[in-house]
């Protein structure tokens, strides 16, 4: 009897581990690494590349120029906003004729250009020219003959008003105020949408600041 019962027992024990043999175990998969997809970097600009730039620009407007060139010191954007309201005016006239400028490019032009700076006297335009301080325009303008005094002293072409240049973040695009006054009562400016490609700077769009 007893023998039975153990023979009983054993043919369990051996169809149960016959039975879990036959069982395919699923294996434990971890989910893969879910990496964010990577990221072009902002590059980094120095100093000395945006001011190289900024003078390329201006150089841009002074081409086939064989006499001296007087440049207003002060840069100038031709208006100078007494609140919010006649900022953001202004804002939206020049973002309406540029129409191709990007958010970054007008955003740096204004925030470069809240107030007015000097240029740097040893800028490389590649041609003569000479800078002209506000100070030093009023003393010559404050004679009786003021713009005959300025031709004798300066030039008899006048003067050429710069702001500074707004850049995107790569610096192929860019913004600039450009004026010309060649006398009493004559000349304009315009706002200047420009597009680097090939290392030379040219306009794509401009939008007039003003005319007299």
């Amino acid at each position: 009897m007893r023998k039975h019962l153990l023979n009983s027992i054993y043919s369990v024990i051996l169809f149960l581990v016959a039975a879990c043999a036959g069982q395919v175990s699923t294996p434990i998969v971890s989910p893969p690494d879910i990496k964010p997809a990577p990221q072009t970097p902002t590059p980094v600009v120095s100093q000395a590349d945006l001011e190289k730039e900024e003078q390329a620009i201006y150089a841009s407007f002074l081409k086939n120029n064989s006499e001296t060139i007087v440049i207003q010191k002060d840069t100038s954007t031709r208006w100078l906003p007494s609140s919010e309201d006649e900022l953001k005016q202004r804002m939206d006239y020049i973002a309406s004729g540029l129409p191709n400028a990007s958010n970054e490019t007008l955003d740096n032009f204004f925030q470069r250009n809240r107030q007015s700076t000097h240029l740097a006297p040893d800028m490389q335009l590649g041609v003569h020219y000479i800078l002209v301080s506000a100070d030093e325009f009023s003393a010559v303008m404050d004679q009786p003959n003021g713009w005959e005094a300025f031709y004798k002293k300066y030039s008899p072409a006048g003067y050429m008003q710069f702001s500074r240049v707004g850049f995107n973040n790569t610096v192929d695009q860019a913004i600039v105020y450009v004026g010309s006054i060649p006398g009493p009562m004559m000349g304009g400016g315009n706002y200047y949408l420009l597009e680097r490609k090939g290392g030379q700077w040219s306009i794509r769009e401009q939008v007039l600041a003003w005319v007299s």
